[in-house]
């Protein structure tokens, strides 16, 4: 084929980044991109769009694809039945009583991360609400009380390796890579520890937070907020948003707050014509029943012991000790495993202590909805990568970009692209989905190198998950903390921006000392 391993490879991808910048919703860029493609390679009317959902229906059905889509929607059911049995609230009263001074606010917010890991929008609607008042109480302004909190959600969990929502789509992720670039060697979830260390972001984010965290903290002013006389650091940065994006922030901020307390979905009135908020359904329901915290503990601690049994078990026949064992593991299996059979002993016990099967049932199904959007971009992410593949785009690019960039750039300058874009975006996941298969296919001068590049787009997209007003973290911090949006999102870019300063350094000195590995 004349296009094969040409310029022409990179289309699909040339198309989904703009659209998704643009629109700020990688979904319509990834359609658009995969329809392109097919069309590419099969240049007739029906034909392109056959190819198209032919590509689609192969990727869903591959086994571990398949286990991965059912693991999202079960760990989203997971949460939901946590939230609406009363456990996340329960477990909030517990730990409000515990506070009794500032730094041990602080450390109990620390604390909490590791029992509220499991996604970035479960922890901040769990803690948030407790500490906003109780740190106000103990002289800690709502905004830095807020940002520890956000410092230990998406940063701490994309280093979690097992247990969480990250985890999955993870592994999702590396694993279409490592199909496409051709880097059968290594195991998804092996790639996806050696990648770890590699997440320099959040590393220096986690460093930062527990030095700010235990010296003395700054008076909060009368209203709970930091001082006001800061400048809004979109002003001052390179990549500016746009007058419609900050719009767009402001409408989401006021509509979140016309519901009290309510994360919700942000719609438009077709009574009034006005922004509004439609509550959570969840939160609504967990408001009814009486808080325990034995509803979320026990659950958990079952899923993450199942999680690391089934995990050895799944290994142990080709290793000799438990950690080859575990590097070994079909570890997309063994989650999977884990959250059905963790799903059904916690829908037992919560009928045992008299909840009802309605509410058991509306819990699991509420919750794996919300988990739906998240499989629908991963299975255009696989698509668009099987698209791309077919094409060449991993030979054109590995044969082009070596030429035109020092060898010890390309990690750094991935690195800040993806900054970039995660932050239009607010999107960790799309600023995954849309670099990790371009990071593997400029990889290609050897596999030792590939956990560089895996960490540094993790990185990337933490940054944005983080710092972005537009991001689903934000907003929601900013709802149940009542603080305005952009006056948040302010707050946090103007660190943010320091730390992937020095983490680009990183990658650029690891480029430059090692350069077998970069």
């Amino acid at each position: 084929m004349h296009l094969y391993a040409t310029i022409f490879s990179m289309i699909p991808f040339l198309i989904v980044i703009p659209i998704a910048l643009i629109s700020r919703q990688v979904i319509p860029g990834l359609i658009v991109g995969l329809l392109v493609g097919s069309y590419m390679l099969h240049p007739t009317f029906v034909g392109g769009l056959k190819g198209a959902i032919g590509t689609i229906v192969q990727q869903v059905v591959v086994p571990n694809n398949a286990n991965l889509l059912l693991f999202l929607f079960g760990f989203g059911s997971f949460v939901g039945l946590v939230r609406v049995t009363g456990g996340v609230q329960g477990f909030a009263n517990w730990m409000g009583k515990r506070i009794h001074t500032a730094r041990g606010g602080y450390g109990i917010t620390w604390l909490t991360a590791f029992f509220t890991f499991m996604a970035p929008d479960f922890r901040i609607v769990a803690i948030a609400p407790v500490m906003r008042g109780v740190m106000k109480k103990l002289g800690v302004s709502v905004m830095r009380s807020a940002f520890m909190i956000d410092l230990t959600a998406t940063p701490f969990i994309a280093v979690i390796p097992i247990g969480t929502v990250f985890v999955g789509y993870m592994i999702g992720l590396l694993s279409t890579s490592l199909h496409h670039a051709s880097a059968g060697g290594l195991r998804p979830f092996q790639l996806l520890l050696e990648s770890l260390p590699f997440n320099f972001f959040s590393w220096i984010a986690l460093l930062y937070g527990l030095f700010v965290s235990f010296r003395k903290p700054k008076p909060a002013t009368a209203d709970g907020d930091t001082p006001h006389n800061h400048k809004p650091i979109h002003r001052h940065l390179r990549w500016r948003l746009t007058e419609q994006q900050m719009q767009m922030a402001h409408r989401a901020s006021r509509a979140a707050h016309a519901e009290v307390g309510q994360v919700g979905e942000l719609g438009e009135s077709s009574q009034s014509g006005k922004s509004r908020a439609f509550p959570d359904a969840l939160e609504l329901a967990s408001d009814e029943i009486k808080p325990d915290a034995l509803n979320l503990v026990l659950p958990l601690v079952l899923l993450l012991a199942l999680t690391f049994f089934f995990t050895w078990w799944s290994g142990r026949a080709q290793a000799t000790n438990i950690f080859n064992a575990f590097l070994h593991a079909n570890a997309s299996l063994a989650m999977l495993e884990a959250l059905v059979v963790t799903l059904v002993v916690s829908s037992i016990y919560y009928l045992i202590k008299g909840l009802g099967i309605d509410r058991i049932m509306f819990g699991f199904m509420s919750g794996g909805n919300e988990m739906m959007s998240v499989n629908v971009l991963l299975i255009f992410v696989w698509g668009v990568s099987a698209i791309s593949s077919d094409l060449g785009f991993a030979q054109y690019t590995q044969r082009e970009i070596s030429h035109f960039v020092p060898v010890a750039l390309l990690v750094p300058a991935l690195f800040v692209i993806g900054c970039v874009i995660s932050y239009f975006i607010g999107s960790s996941f799309g600023a995954w989905a849309m670099l990790m298969p371009l990071g593997f296919a400029i990889a290609q001068h050897g596999v030792g190198h590939l956990p560089l590049i895996a960490g540094a787009v993790f990185a990337s997209g933490t940054f944005g998950g983080f710092a972005s007003p537009l991001s689903d973290n934000t907003v929601a911090m900013s709802t149940v903390t009542k603080l305005p949006v952009m006056d948040y999102a302010n707050y946090k870019t103007k660190v943010a921006v320091w730390l992937a300063g020095i983490s680009t350094v990183l990658y650029a000195a690891v480029g430059w000392l090692m350069p077998n590995i970069a």
